[in-house]
């Protein structure tokens, strides 16, 4: 047993090491530098090099103090093509110079500087097609001391919070809209990399990962203010019976700031009961957080990116761009047309495309990267399909379109409460 173990592992290792390479490429490229002396200049043609292909430049004191010292006493040949040098170029730019020649490095007269030029190899980790999404980070929300307390009795609100971000993230994730970076686990991954810098037979190439960190392009940030709920009864008129459902109420709030500026760029404040969410007595911790999660993760998104249709057909038969556990059957929302790009009259800045609603779409079928959803239009006559164009329209939950599908929810249960009643009596 212990022997197929092993060769499995060992299956396992070669496959994910086809893949990792699979993921890196080599970039030959050609520099220039400029020197007080023929070290210093090629310093520089080696920074130019690294820039030209990671966008990554190097400590370049650093780098010319350990070269000069480990090279005294040597001529211009052997200096530039030591044994010391090439490492120390290898350890202050984290492997990703995998090689290098010299094409020329000589003293220009007319400036008194060296100019030194290279044919570089640099190693290039290519990263995929989500990176290059939005990248946003969800910093886990802040749990107000004594906020939390459902009929399981009081939480810790620190878990509270967390429970809730990691399923803030999940949603995300799921949109397939935005690259997530964790940040839960920063000091797992900074042992990672610690690790990487610092194994003598770490391949070179596996070091040219280390330049290729994906950095925030925004962070979320919160506070979870209350999750109150509670066991409340009532009696019905009709009969002595009673019934028990869980009240209550759970309030957040949220932002988005854009880390290139330090702009706010939406915020919002997000007040929830348990009929909004769809909970029950039985409901616990894991459950509500989800719930509170994903709300506040399809508000983010479609502040953002809201749901697109992306084609029609038979008028009111919708393609959607969203899928997964972003939407679900039986959700209903508003259709919205988008009009002329809006300005503000102060800052000039943009306000988006102005939105008229024409309608309201029920979703119908949910796949894990779309959806469809069928129309139901405030002019009959209208056509989606005649003179459609993408970006054209896109869908919207606010409060009336909830309030109406609570309110079918609600009369459904009643009558079967009545039906039941008649059943028994």
């Amino acid at each position: 047993m212990l022997i197929y173990l092993k060769r499995f592992v060992l299956f396992f290792l070669v496959l994910f090491s086809v893949y990792i390479n699979a993921q890196i490429e080599t970039v030959s490229v050609n520099a220039k530098g400029y020197g007080d002396g023929p070290e210093s200049a090629l310093n520089a043609a080696l920074t130019q090099a690294i820039g030209q292909v990671n966008g990554r430049s190097i400590d370049s004191d650093t780098l010319l103090t350990t070269s000069e010292k480990s090279t005294t006493n040597n001529d211009k040949s052997d200096y530039l093509s030591s044994r010391d040098f090439k490492e120390s170029i290898k350890s202050k730019t984290k492997g990703v110079v995998e090689s290098y020649s010299i094409i020329s490095n000589a003293k220009d007269n007319s400036t008194g500087l060296w100019m030194a030029e290279i044919s570089a190899q640099i190693a290039r980790f290519k990263t995929s097609k989500s990176a290059n999404r939005k990248r946003i980070a969800v910093i886990d929300l802040i749990g107000r001391q004594g906020c939390c307390k459902t009929t399981e009795g009081e939480l810790n609100p620190d878990v509270a919070a967390y429970e809730v971000s990691s399923a803030i993230s999940n949603f995300l994730v799921q949109s397939r809209k935005f690259t997530v970076l964790d940040r839960s686990f920063q000091g797992f991954a900074e042992a990672e990399r610690n690790t990487l810098e610092t194994s003598e037979n770490m391949p070179v190439k596996e070091l040219a990962k280390l330049g290729q960190e994906l950095f925030a392009d925004m962070i979320l940030v919160g506070n979870l203010n209350s999750i109150r709920l509670r066991k409340a009864e009532r009696k019905m008129k009709t009969s002595d019976r009673v019934l028990e459902y869980l009240a209550g109420n759970i309030a957040t709030n949220i932002r988005i700031i854009d880390t290139a500026t330090g702009q706010i760029k939406f915020s919002s404040s997000l007040r929830m009961n348990p009929k909004d969410l769809d909970l029950s007595l039985s409901s616990d911790i894991f459950t509500i957080s989800k719930k509170v999660g994903d709300r506040v993760g399809f508000t983010v998104l479609n502040a953002i990116y809201p749901i697109m249709v992306t084609g029609v057909s038979n008028k009111i038969n919708l393609d959607l761009n969203t899928g997964g556990d972003v939407v679900s059957v039986g959700q209903v929302f508003d259709l919205m047309q988008l009009g002329e790009k809006v300005k503000d009259a102060y800052t000039k800045e943009s306000l988006g495309k102005s939105e008229t609603k024409i309608g309201t779409v029920e979703i119908i079928q949910v796949s894990p990267k779309q959806s469809k959803g069928k129309a139901s239009l405030t002019d009959a006559n209208t056509d989606l399909e005649k003179g459609f164009k993408p970006k054209m329209y896109i869908l919207r939950l606010n409060n009336s379109s909830k309030k109406q599908a609570l309110k079918k929810k609600t009369k459904e249960v009643r009558k079967q409460i009545e039906k039941d009643f008649e059943d028994l009596y």
